[in-house]
């Protein structure tokens, strides 16, 4: 049987730059791309991709090539797809997170005239430098004629032979899809994120939908979760998304909620969750949810269904629909039509499918045919998947045919993997197998492998190098010999039964799901809520969550959880000092039950915990003063309503108790809630000659002292711009009551009261914010957790002997604080990589090893191989994710990089020191203070490492752009800050005060650090002493 899609044409064009252009013609000014606070127009991305279409013009680009694009997801990377579409050709999108060896393979494949790249190195086909924003001369391009079928772009995806599969894509692949779309609003007003990698096909569902309709795109660099996606919708109109199916699985697990606001969400790659789709419903019934199918040999979508609470309830699961335009979908029993109801292989016909695969003849012959069917003779491709047609033409999904399968909506081809394992020293045989997920589908990939020599962590290291991040197991695990079957091939059922039971000796699995092979009680309890938070369906108890694929934040999720379901505040430092379910539980069933606080808390005077001390450092010199600030800034352009802003700050102010509180130091740190608090300092400036006069205005304002002990916590001022071009809004709070956590929410808080004043109305939050006494009750059922003996052993033993830094380069100054210089510098994503997956292997993060790149450059600086670093950390708790205030303390990590293994040697610190975060800093260093050693700790380097978004503001008929206020001064002599930069890769600030340091030695520890990222781990191994 056959069902067959509608194909109305293209009345606006047959080609991607052709649609795109027609609506630069038709929007000009419409915003068609925002990329944090970039927003670019239709008219400004045509005029760009028309003036580099005139460079590779000039460089010889022209129909029938193929043109690989190397660089990060930005602006710049759509202005080149555009000018190569122009040109005639086709483009292929390469991630440069992939191994370079990887690269060059396919640039060789490609056949490429030239490579268009951001990154440096000697690459085997001509270079050409990507643009750079704003740096277009209005060139134009010689027209070109293209077709529908002509080639647009080639799809990277895996492959049976270990190779990977280059599908080539033609214009009519996209535009049979959203020249005419029915099944999203795509137009203007609309706007979807970018999620999907680059070379893959979801690349042209979620970013060229859009474009080609007149909506936004809005590139997304991080990961997204549920406050990311919140913010989206909130801050930049986001009204659709295509998300895979553990995604949406995931956020409808995390916060169901985080879904308001969008009018419709495409969902597939992988097998639908049933249940997960009835409670999207029943929570979002005024949002369109389609289930959409498709593989990349179609072009991203095939089929579409709009889920109905009846679908829901289907025995067969969820359906696949209908056929979109200019595609057929058919049934077929090797080459005859199944009847329908009739279970056979989905194969697919239609403007849709690729031309098939580059370079590779025999697959492609494998893959699509021609068949007669219907009275008509059509080019076919078969899927692998088994499917069923019912009489009104709607497909059903029946399973996989071949041992292919998706993990996180990539598509995963295990002889691939296979084939790269089998070429590491030492490995005899090798199978991939996916790990099973609660509910269908999978969560990751475990390769069991037989071997004469390398270590399961050896082979991972290879793969890490060799593959892309999503083919790399999850889990390797070594075997004596593979179960056979009579015929001598490998037994693959009997290695998927052993999936569940990874760890070869304890594990959570069996029928009754993540703690069936546990004990029972709090065991069982514990492995399904780590279950839970990794996304696994079964755990095993003995290896730990760092290992199986958790990190700090997911320990502060698991935290979370345990509190919800058995009702203890586990502090996070136990996670890790108890690393596996086992001995979590154990810890657990040793604890006696819990005793709920009695008598009536003073709800006005608040204890604070006692590393909110170091903050109250007040009137001792007045840089000091304004060095523990935290500031934020935005230039908004459009009518500022600021009678509303006036409201909406006080509106702020009243939710939160943390910004209208008295903070004093009497036995250990109090905040004394204010009945009758002042209002919040808000300062409308004179208008400002220029913009750079109007910033020094702004930061003049909010870099004067605040008062603690007045209740005077924050301040805000406005500086209007030349000629009516908007204002400069800034503000500052105190770091006592805040951190770089509480941003988002302060200004997403901010948005929302605006929005109601300005029609005359109080805000609506969604839930009431947590008060300092119930966070106070919060830390204090945590500490009582706390092994504090443990803890404070492990630092004075830890600290007792640390030997002092000696900086040669550090200037003598009796100053209290001093005046700032900065140097920024950045890390690409693909030198990152090889950190990442290192510390994949070695079930560390991402802090051990920036901390081990900063030691090797401090040790190399001071010949000292044995010192400490402080590091903030953030005392996070769920309650308090929503609410202003300060949860962040200060680690002193001691870092000993004289051995072989200076990873090894920092991840092991790491690990120790969170195991003992509990301990307050003055309390940690208390051996060091009583022996009047204090600046032995105090003048230390700071390594920050800040992992939260930037705070958006929207005020409605408004664009905001935020900038960073620039403190005359910081709280520590010298500082390297770390965050996340566009494209996956990093931005290094260090900050030195000049008068313990020149700004020319802040450049130094700058170069020198990017110089190691750059090096890789395995520069950082030492020979062996003789």
């Amino acid at each position: 049987m056959t069902g067959t899609g509608t194909d109305a044409g293209a009345p606006r064009g047959d080609t991607v730059h052709g649609l795109f252009a027609s609506c630069a013609e038709r929007w000009p000014s419409a915003v068609a791309v925002v990329h944090g606070e970039r927003r670019v127009s239709y008219a400004e991305l045509e005029a760009a991709a028309e003036d580099f279409a005139a460079g590779l013009e000039e460089a010889g680009v022209g129909p029938g090539d193929r043109v690989p694009v190397l660089m990060p997801r930005t602006v710049e990377f759509l202005v080149v797809l555009l000018a190569v579409l122009k040109r005639g050709a086709a483009y292929a999108a390469l991630d440069v997170r992939w191994p370079r060896s990887r690269i060059e393979e396919l640039l060789a494949r490609l056949d490429a005239p030239l490579l268009v790249t951001s990154e440096d190195g000697g690459w085997a086909v001509p270079a050409v430098s990507a643009p750079v924003p704003g740096g277009h001369a209005g060139r134009r391009t010689t027209p070109i004629e293209v077709r529908a079928d002509d080639p647009c772009a080639v799809f990277f995806t895996s492959g049976s032979s270990g190779r990977p599969k280059a599908a080539v894509s033609p214009h009519s692949g996209t535009v049979r899809l959203f020249a005419d779309c029915d099944f999203a609003d795509l137009g203007p007003g609309n706007a979807m994120p970018q999620l999907a990698p680059v070379p893959w096909d979801g690349f042209t569902l979620d970013c060229w939908s859009v474009l080609l309709n007149g909506g936004t795109s809005v590139f997304v660099d991080e990961l997204l979760v549920p406050r990311t996606l919140r913010e989206l919708i909130a801050r930049e109109g986001v009204t659709g998304i295509f998300l895979t199916r553990s995604v949406f699985d995931l956020i409808m697990d995390e916060d169901a909620d985080a879904f308001t606001g969008l009018k419709w969400l495409l969902t597939g790659g992988e097998a639908a969750s049933s249940a997960t789709m009835r409670r999207f419903l029943e929570r979002h019934p005024g949002t369109v949810l389609r289930n959409v199918y498709g593989p990349v040999e179609c072009t991203a979508l095939a089929t579409e269904r709009r889920v109905t609470a009846a679908d829901c309830e289907d025995p067969g699961g969820v359906p696949l629909g209908r056929a979109l335009n200019g595609t057929s979908v058919h049934v077929l029993d090797g080459r005859r039509a199944c009847a329908p109801g009739e279970v056979g292989e989905i194969c697919l016909s239609g403007s849709g499918l690729v031309h098939g695969y580059l370079g590779d003849p025999d697959a492609t012959a494998a893959a699509f045919e021609e068949l007669e069917l219907d009275g008509a003779v059509r080019r076919i491709y078969r899927t692998g998947d088994r499917g069923r047609l019912s009489a009104q033409g709607v497909l059903h999904f029946a399973g996989r045919a071949d041992r292919q399968f998706k993990v996180r909506g990539h598509r995963i081809e295990p002889a691939e993997i296979e084939q790269a394992a089998r070429q590491v020293d030492g490995v005899r045989e090798a199978v991939a197998l996916p790990i099973p997920a609660a509910g269908g589908g999978h969560v990751g990939t475990v390769l069991f492998h037989t071997r004469t020599g390398p270590s399961r962590e050896d082979v991972k290291a290879v793969l890490a190098r060799r593959l892309p991040s999503h083919l790399v197991p999850d889990r390797v695990v070594e075997l004596e010999s593979m179960p056979q079957l009579s015929n001598a091939k490998t037994d693959l059922r009997a290695l998927a039964e052993r999936v569940p039971t990874l760890s070869g000796s304890g594990t959570a699995a069996g029928s009754g799901g993540a703690g069936a092979g546990a004990d029972a009680g709090t065991e069982r309890a514990v492995a399904e809520v780590f279950a839970a938070v990794l996304g696994l369906e079964q755990v095993p108890v003995d290896v730990p969550f760092i290992e199986l694929g958790g990190d700090s934040l997911g320990v502060a999720r698991l935290c979370a959880r345990l509190d919800e379901r058995l009702g203890v505040a586990v502090p996070p430092s136990r996670v890790f000092a108890a690393q596996t379910v086992s001995r979590l539980a154990a810890w657990l069933d040793t604890l006696p039950a819990d005793t709920p606080e009695t008598g009536a808390a003073d709800v006005r005077r608040v204890p604070l915990p006692t590393h909110q001390a170091l903050y109250l450092w007040e009137g001792v010199h007045p840089d000091a003063d304004v060095a523990y600030t935290c500031p934020m800034a935005w230039e908004i352009d459009g009518d500022l309503d600021i009678d509303a802003l006036t409201a909406a700050l006080l509106d702020v102010q009243e939710r939160h108790e943390a910004l209208r509180s008295r903070y004093l130091r009497e036995e250990g740190p109090v905040a004394e809630v204010l009945s009758e608090a002042p209002a919040p300092e808000f300062y409308l400036l004179p208008r400002a000659a220029d913009g750079k006069s109007a910033r020094a205005a702004l930061e003049d304002v909010l870099f004067t002292p605040l008062s603690l002990a007045r209740g005077r916590i924050w301040r805000c001022a406005a500086v209007p711009l030349p000629d009516g071009r908007g204002h400069l809004f800034g503000l500052v709070v105190h770091h006592v009551a805040f951190d770089q956590g509480a941003e988002s929410v302060l200004a997403g808080d901010l948005g929302t009261a605006y929005a109601a004043r300005r029609t005359g109305a109080a805000p609506h939050f969604a839930s009431p914010a947590v008060t300092l006494a119930e966070l106070a009750q919060e830390y204090r059922r945590r500490e009582a957790l706390v092994d504090r003996s443990t803890q404070l052993a492990y630092w004075d033993q830890e600290l007792a002997d640390l030997p002092e830094l000696n900086l040669p380069q550090r200037l003598e100054s009796d100053a209290v604080v001093g005046p700032r210089a900065s140097l920024v510098r950045e890390v690409d994503a693909a030198d990152l990589a090889q950190w990442e997956a290192d510390a994949r292997r070695r079930g560390s993060t991402r802090l051990a090893f920036l901390a081990t790149a900063f030691g090797e450059v401090l040790a190399a600086l001071s010949g000292c191989p044995d010192f400490a670093v402080l590091v903030p950390v953030s005392r996070r708790n769920s309650r308090a994710d929503a609410t202003v205030a300060c949860r962040v303390d200060t680690m002193c990590l001691r870092l000993r990089l004289a051995g072989q293994e200076p990873l090894e040697q920092v991840g092991a610190a790491v690990r120790e020191a969170l195991a003992a975060q509990d301990v307050p800093f003055t309390e940690a260093a208390r051996s060091l203070f009583a022996s009047g050693r204090h600046h032995t700790v105090l003048d230390l380097p700071v390594l920050m490492i800040e992992d939260e978004p930037l705070p958006r503001l929207s005020l409605e008929s408004c664009r905001t752009t935020f900038f960073r206020p620039d403190n005359p001064t910081t709280m520590t002599q010298l500082e390297l800050r770390v965050c996340r930069a566009e494209g996956g890769g990093l931005q290094v600030v260090c900050t030195v005060w000049t008068d313990r340091f020149t700004a020319d030695f802040a450049a130094e520890v700058a170069d020198r650090f990017i110089g190691v990222l750059r090096r890789g781990p395995a520069a950082l191994r030492r020979p062996e002493r003789p």
